[in-house]
């Protein structure tokens, strides 16, 4: 097969298919992880602007409200000056607002600021506080110490205050900023689903164009096979999923032609070559009904069924060719049935089922190939087609001593007596009408193994055809 040999520049559906996924994946996640990140930094600079508001607010409360009145129960002598909190609550003030100088700026630290010189001189009235009661002064002087320490504790409580309104005004330019941020996230978003619908859309043609054109190709090859020029040849296809077929394809042709230019001297040579002739009949209308399915397929958009009912008709043209061989293996005989009816199902759908039960064991034997496949297709038109509701075909094989037993059963409508029997005379006249697949395999059985066909059917009920082989191994390659 040569110029198949060199793969460069061919492509896969699978692979095109997987980078434009790549790239609506990569569109999506950057930006929207940039503007996530963007979006929690705002929301948490939101929530420490918050966080230090309802600090400021406590603090507040804490000079217009609970330090006076523990000033004010020290100096009407309820208690002590050592009972009261006042330094315990001036302490934490000044704690707080040396937290919150370290993470403000502007307005903000020049509020933090002056409240901490207020809190100092509040420090010295309350050590002069205890001083005087200390020093049992006259309760007018620890009157008007009062008065100096309220005012000046609503001064910072002032301040604090402003420090709030500042801190307010920073809210409301964070939550400016986080509402033009989901805004830019609603617009990106419209933005990345257009791009990927767009991108699809063009991934979508570029696999249709990559699928339709290569097997239009093959079907007008196949269609000029069918009507006799053997010299029909397709360039390669730039997908992976066409390349082997193509090149399958156009192997056939050749061996096709090969097989009919030859010359044969012996009447037996040239019967084999009469009955390859006679096989490859079949084969261009097959290949044209198989694409025409998979164009089918491709029109729908049901790729994956494309891929495998390509890849099936890759192997059912692979062993059918088998390299020019007349023999394979009984595994290889099995694949070449199991891709025919597999191909088969995806044109008949429900109303064909199929079961391949081979025993295992004769895998490695060696049989006359392309001898089930006519039987299966003959069970399909003779049988299934012919019957209302489901069908089902089943193949077997089974070790009979030294030979192996192949039957092909269906349920279809079966035969009567009479047409069993002129069915069964008809296999024995090459010259007779109808009935061409299994005359074929008949007159191949005879030819090579000296044995014929066994055919058993019953009205409406089925047909089973089966015939036996001697169990040849192999020989290792």
């Amino acid at each position: 097969m040569a110029g198949y040999g060199n793969r460069q520049g061919v492509r896969s559906i699978g692979g095109m298919l997987r980078q434009s996924l790549f790239k609506i994946i990569l569109c999506m996640a950057v930006p929207l992880v940039l503007l996530a990140g963007l979006l929690v930094g705002l929301t948490l600079r939101y929530d420490a602007v918050i966080a230090d508001a309802s600090q400021a607010a406590e603090m507040s409360n804490v000079l217009e409200q609970r330090l006076p009145d523990q000033i004010w129960k020290v100096i009407s002598g309820r208690i002590s000056f050592a009972e009261g909190t006042q330094g315990v609550l001036l302490s934490e003030l000044k704690s707080q607002l040396a937290q919150m100088q370290q993470h403000s700026e502007g307005e903000e630290r020049r509020y933090l600021n002056a409240a901490m010189r207020a809190t100092e001189t509040l420090d010295g009235y309350i050590g002069q506080l205890e001083r005087q009661t200390t020093q049992h002064a006259a309760v007018s002087r620890n009157e008007n110490l009062y008065r100096e320490i309220y005012s000046v504790a609503q001064l910072t409580s002032s301040m604090i205050d402003r420090y709030v309104e500042a801190k307010i005004v920073r809210m409301g330019q964070l939550n400016s900023g986080i509402q033009k941020v989901m805004l830019l996230v609603v617009v990106l978003l419209i933005a990345l689903i257009g791009l990927m619908i767009r991108t699809a859309v063009r991934t979508l043609r570029t696999v249709d164009r990559s699928i339709r054109e290569p097997i239009f190709r093959l079907e007008g090859m196949a269609s000029r096979i069918a009507q006799g020029d053997l010299s029909a040849r397709v360039p390669p296809a730039e997908i992976a999923e066409l390349y082997r077929l193509t090149g399958d394809l156009n192997a056939m042709a050749a061996q096709i032609d090969r097989l009919i230019g030859e010359r044969v001297e012996q009447e037996q040579i040239a019967k084999k070559a009469e009955l390859r002739a006679l096989q490859a009949q079949i084969t261009p209308h097959f290949v044209y009904n198989t694409l025409e399915t998979v164009v089918w397929l491709a029109e729908e958009g049901r790729n994956r069924e494309v891929v495998e009912m390509t890849m099936a008709f890759t192997d059912f043209l692979r062993i059918s060719l088998s390299r020019g061989q007349d023999y394979i293996t009984v595994e290889k005989e099995a694949q070449h049935v199991y891709s025919y009816l597999m191909i088969q199902s995806v044109r008949y759908g429900s109303i064909m089922q199929y079961e391949i039960d081979i025993d295992p064991s004769l895998s490695g034997c060696r049989m006359l190939k392309l001898m089930l496949q006519p039987l299966v297709e003959n069970a399909i038109y003779h049988g299934v087609k012919q019957k209302r509701g489901r069908g089902m075909i089943r193949v077997t094989g089974r070790r009979a001593g030294d030979r192996m037993r192949f039957s092909v059963e269906d349920n279809g409508m079966g035969m009567k007596h009479e047409r069993l029997e002129a069915l069964r005379r008809s296999l024995r006249d090459p010259n007779a009408p109808g009935g061409y697949g299994l005359r074929n395999v008949e007159q191949r059985l005879r030819l090579y193994y000296h044995t014929g066909l066994a055919i058993e059917s019953e009205y409406r009920v089925g047909t089973t055809v089966h015939f036996c082989l001697p169990c040849d191994m192999a020989e290792e390659t």
